[in-house]
């Protein structure tokens, strides 16, 4: 376990150094800048010149880069070249909350929805159910999450006359957590199925069934715990996304989410602030992504982490 672990975070760290170096690289290429003339016409080139230097930004990309890597190590994320005087660490513990609590209405949602869905059509297959679910779900992934979030802004915000406005109000998380649980539902319930059908045909539900189990308990206690596997696989990139913020859902339905601020930053030019949710971010991926693993292993006695 120990082993497994540690070969996992060394291919973590790896990936979130490859992360950051290209966002880096990237974001400075970018045309323009938070304080380019173009932007800022009525501010003479002196002062400028003085806010460029004194943000770093008159020495050459790399060592800007290296000066990144010295604050990033010491857990200082910079401060917002946006926001006068509001640190990146400030702004993500000030908006993730809201992120975070949105995505978890979404996976709790998600999960309950697709695995439901899942084992119904596999119970009921090719019976209504399992083609109406199976509809759903190719629906759910074929659809993007912007054309889901714009339909439910016409349907329920014009149709039915729903708040729209956040206002931090139960009603207003309704519209991004089933926008947002859309495609998880979908994937779900496909995988779910799909695991689910393979699991009914095993020797050991045979027995099971011999033995006058009832179907029930044979589906929910033997079954579906086998079945699992690819669900649980998928949970730790589904956590590490919804908790984070839907970039497109958060615009959207005005959530002030980190999502919202990361679409801002990048449009303003933002280093600091859109480097701060990318690293933030990529850290919170790896960590989901080993958690999930590691509970893929407890849920299954037949997966080995010391592989």
């Amino acid at each position: 376990m120990l082993r497994y672990i540690t070969k996992r975070l060394w291919a973590g760290a790896i990936s979130i150094f490859v992360l950051i170096t290209l966002a880096f690289f990237m974001l400075h290429a970018i045309p323009g800048g938070p304080f380019s003339p173009d932007e800022q016409k009525n501010v003479p080139a002196e002062i400028l010149e003085r806010i460029q230097a004194s943000y770093g930004l008159d020495k050459p990309v790399m060592e800007q880069y290296m000066n990144y890597w010295q604050s990033l190590l010491r857990g200082d994320l910079g401060t917002s070249m946006k926001y006068v005087g509001v640190s990146v660490n400030q702004k993500i513990d000030e908006q993730f909350p809201v992120s975070a609590l949105v995505g978890i209405l979404s996976v709790v949602f998600s999960l309950m929805m697709g695995i439901s869905l899942g084992m119904l059509a596999a119970i009921r297959r090719k019976k209504f159910a399992d083609y109406a679910t199976m509809t759903f779900a190719t629906i759910g992934i074929s659809v993007p999450t912007f054309i889901m979030a714009v339909l439910m802004v016409l349907l329920f915000g014009q149709v039915l006359k729903m708040p729209l406005l956040w206002h931090d109000e139960p009603v207003n998380f309704i519209l991004p957590v089933l926008c947002l649980s859309f495609t998880p539902i979908a994937y779900i319930t496909r995988q779910t199925r799909s695991s689910m059908l393979e699991a009914l045909e095993n020797d050991y539900i045979r027995t099971a069934r011999a033995k006058g189990v009832s179907e029930f308990r044979v589906v929910t206690r033997h079954a579906l715990k086998n079945a699992l596997s690819p669900v649980i696989t998928y949970l730790g990139p589904l956590v590490a996304g919804l908790l984070t913020g839907s970039f497109v859902v958060e615009k959207v339905f005005n959530v002030p989410g980190i999502g919202a601020y990361f679409v801002k930053s990048i449009s303003d030019r933002d280093y600091t602030m859109a480097m701060g949710i990318i690293v933030f971010y990529g850290i919170f991926v790896v960590v989901c992504s080993l958690l999930s693993d590691i509970l893929l292993a407890a849920v299954d006695p037949r997966i080995k982490l010391d592989k």
